[in-house]
């Protein structure tokens, strides 16, 4: 039963605008409500404990199989396989139901129009040079600021809400708590910034980001939740909800999330304040410290095939897109993208 519902669900995927009605706008937000009303309470990672049993029920199952074979290795052997994708067959159903359907609504690139003459090289140094005014200029009021996660997500409210709103969303998402998470170790190795739960709906930020990587981070993340499923979607909805806010802190972690992800080759003529300066330089000398290069590689390897096997072809590559919509968009005075209506979006996913 197992396995034919996932199967179901893999090929008979809806199309993007009935997802995007009827679960992103439908079912998801409720579906949000419950499984958060459950776990977000709870001051442990609900995740943490359930990833654990579910091993601990594997192995012993596995074991006490083994143990009681009685010389039926092979028959045995086949049970046991066939049981366990079983298994990750519902596992998979519910992946799809608490959260992955949304890999399949109207993706961003359809929503908003772009300038391709505004995504050249020219053009992407300019903005650059933009990037590089807008920390020099915010820096020194951030490092004023220290404000706890909740602090954050009551500043991001407005402007978070707004932008979501415009990229499709009708409803809205209460800010999601902060857990710690017993994978700290693998978020350092790995430089993985976060993490959002797809089954728990619960957020994992690693513990070793300055303050003032916080915020972005944490958008990132309510980005998720909020059923925006695609890391370039979840970076652009950050960065504009950050820089578009009037707290210097968030805009100025808004703008490091950019200036991150500007490509390699571009070319910056402005120069960075100190203090900024300073702060892009301790961000990388906490990554030569706690990154171990063939964990995050693999990390990479493993996250941008999940990605691929979730309809996102640029895989991991995905995160660092929005820059062509920072720089080819249309925006309005409040800082939100222009969009085209609705009812002329493309139908295809």
């Amino acid at each position: 039963m197992a396995i034919a519902a996932a199967v179901a669900v893999r090929l008979a995927t809806p199309p993007a605008p009935w997802i995007e009605a009827h679960y992103s706008n439908g079912a998801y937000p409720i579906v949000d409500r419950v499984v958060r009303a459950l776990t977000g309470p709870l001051p442990f990672c609900v995740g943490d404990v359930l990833f654990v049993i579910a091993v601990a029920l594997l192995v012993r199952y596995w074991i006490v199989s083994v143990r009681h074979a009685r010389g039926r290795i092979a028959v045995t052997a086949v049970r046991v396989v066939v049981r366990t994708f079983a298994v990750a067959c519902a596992i998979y159903v519910w992946f799809m139901f608490s959260w992955g359907f949304g890999y399949s609504r109207v993706p961003l690139a359809d929503k908003i129009p772009v300038h391709d003459e505004r995504t050249d090289e020219d053009t992407v140094n300019r903005f650059g040079d933009r990037v590089t005014d807008e920390l020099t200029r915010n820096a020194p009021e951030a490092h004023r600021e220290h404000p706890s996660d909740a602090d954050v997500a009551a500043l991001l409210v407005p402007t978070f809400e707004a932008t979501i709103h415009r990229l499709g969303d009708d409803g809205t998402f209460a800010p999601p708590h902060v857990k710690p998470t017993m994978f700290q170790p693998l978020f350092q190795a790995s430089a993985t910034t976060g993490f959002t739960d797809p089954w728990t709906h619960e957020v994992n930020v690693d513990a070793s980001l300055f303050f003032f990587e916080r915020p972005a981070i944490y958008a990132h993340e309510w980005s998720h939740v909020s059923g925006f499923n695609d890391e370039a979607e979840a970076n652009f909805i950050s960065v504009i909800a950050c820089t578009s806010s009037r707290d210097a802190l968030l805009r100025y972690s808004g703008w490091l999330l950019v200036f991150e992800n500007l490509p390699q080759n571009v070319h910056l003529t402005h120069r960075m304040g100190r203090v900024a300066y300073d702060d892009i330089v301790a961000i990388r000398a906490r990554y030569q410290k706690n990154v171990n290069e063939k964990v995050a590689q693999a990390s990479r390897a493993a996250y941008d095939g999940y990605l691929k096997s979730n309809h996102v072809k640029a895989g991991y590559a995905s995160y660092a897109l929005f820059i062509r919509w920072m720089t080819g968009a249309d925006f309005d005075r409040d800082g939100l993208p222009i969009v085209r209506a609705r009812e002329t979006a493309p139908i295809g996913g």
